[in-house]
């Protein structure tokens, strides 16, 4: 009779939970979103419902924080959610986009647009992990040894007391003058300098988990919200969208090989000469975006130090030109500016590139200037697989860019 009851009430325990056990199958990050059209206030309303299956540490860091960051493509609008120091964070934060926008014309005049809702039009959610800036537990006990009176060692000495009439008076008349200022002319500059400083150091500890696109289609607008202001109110529902890492958009990039390392798109180009196809011309590599996984980036975490990009031109076993990166923390994906992300190699005459090769390192150098290799590869024309490939297509097409995805090894 007991042995019954407690089958009986497994069997029930499991059929009550079996509709939230389906739901997390899937143990990727996910970000949940909720949108709604308003025809009538020509508005698009986007709520971040929350996140779940979120990484809770970057390497050897913890994960402080998320935050997510919506924006209505194209467009300039974008918001974002507060910050949320939880493992699976709810938000049910609302931000509204307009449809109907006036533009300023000449002659005082303003035209009014109404924006439509199609397939063309779409919504992007990237969801932050902002990481914790505390020290180890071994590096704060240093310096508290340090404050601290030793035995053998004198206690520190205590500031003295300000006699009356000397620096006190100063210096309540500069925070009297500061005040002042600041209430004429707003934030004095230091306070400007540390409000900008503060925010560096904020977006310095952010990291990129993924990101969801949701096309605007009126297919996707099935359901009526809950609590609607008009009855032409439209919803697409509870979305739950799986964050993927931010690709480049641009045409080769499904040509990316996945590495543990990660990969870089660059283009090949051999600019066209004056005198012959062959000569006088120069051959342009230049660097278009760095994308690595999620675990990846854990990795690079794991190193304690920032990260940079170097290419170098070799020719006849000698750098005679090279590019490097600024230093950036570790992240899923970082766009460059193909314009100055570049080396050049020259080709004054027939033959000239027959001992020229390309060599692009990934490298971290943490804070006490100790540098590790990530990864690297290099193009040239004594290279196989898609390295000489891109090298062989770009002198045998001049004047045209060609674009791949190169993986490091």
């Amino acid at each position: 009779m007991a042995l019954a009851k407690i089958r009986s009430f497994i069997d029930n325990s499991l059929k009550t939970v079996s509709t939230p056990l389906d739901r997390t199958v899937n143990l990727e990050p996910e970000v949940g979103i909720r949108i709604v059209h308003s025809p009538n206030d020509k508005t698009l309303r986007v709520t971040v419902l929350g996140a779940r299956h979120l990484p809770q540490n970057f390497g050897f860091t913890r994960v402080n924080s998320y935050v997510v960051k919506v924006k209505l493509i194209p467009g300039k609008d974008k918001f974002e959610t507060t910050s949320k120091n939880e493992s699976w964070p709810q938000w049910n934060e609302e931000f509204i986009f307009p449809l109907r926008k006036e533009t300023k014309q000449k002659f005082g005049k303003s035209k009014v647009v109404e924006e439509e809702i199609n397939g063309s039009r779409f919504i992007v959610a990237t969801l932050y992990a902002v990481l914790e800036d505390k020290p180890l537990i071994a590096t704060e006990k240093k310096d508290s040894e340090k404050n601290s009176p030793t035995k053998g060692g004198e206690p520190p000495k205590k500031a003295g007391k300000k006699k009356e009439g000397q620096s006190g008076s100063s210096e309540n008349q500069e925070s009297t003058k500061n005040k002042l200022l600041s209430q004429f002319f707003g934030k004095g500059p230091d306070k400007i300098a540390e409000s900008a400083a503060a925010e560096r150091r904020v977006y310095d500890k952010r990291r990129t988990v993924g990101a969801t696109t949701i096309p605007l289609d009126s297919r996707n607008f099935v359901t009526k919200p809950p609590k609607s202001k008009h009855t032409g109110d439209v919803s697409t529902g509870d979305l739950w969208k799986p964050l993927r890492p931010i690709a480049s958009g641009i045409i080769g990039a499904d040509e990316k090989k996945e590495s543990k390392k990660g990969q870089v798109e660059v283009s090949l180009c051999l600019a066209k000469g004056e005198k012959d196809e062959d000569s006088d011309g120069q051959l342009i590599l230049s660097l278009n975006r760095l994308k690595c996984s999620l675990q990846t980036m854990h990795e690079h975490e794991g190193l304690k130090g920032q990260m940079y990009l170097k290419m170098s031109v070799v020719d006849g076993g000698r750098v005679t030109h090279f590019w490097k990166s600024d230093r950036f923390a570790p992240t899923v994906s970082t766009k460059f500016s193909p314009e100055t992300a570049r080396v050049v190699a020259d080709n004054p005459y027939k033959g000239a590139l027959n001992d020229v090769s390309f060599v692009v390192k990934f490298v971290s150098k943490n804070k006490m200037g100790k540098k590790t290799p990530v990864g690297h590869f290099v193009i040239g024309p004594d290279v196989g697989g898609t390295y000489g490939e891109q090298w062989r297509q770009a002198l045998a097409k001049p004047g045209q860019q060609i674009t791949k995805w190169q993986a490091f090894e």
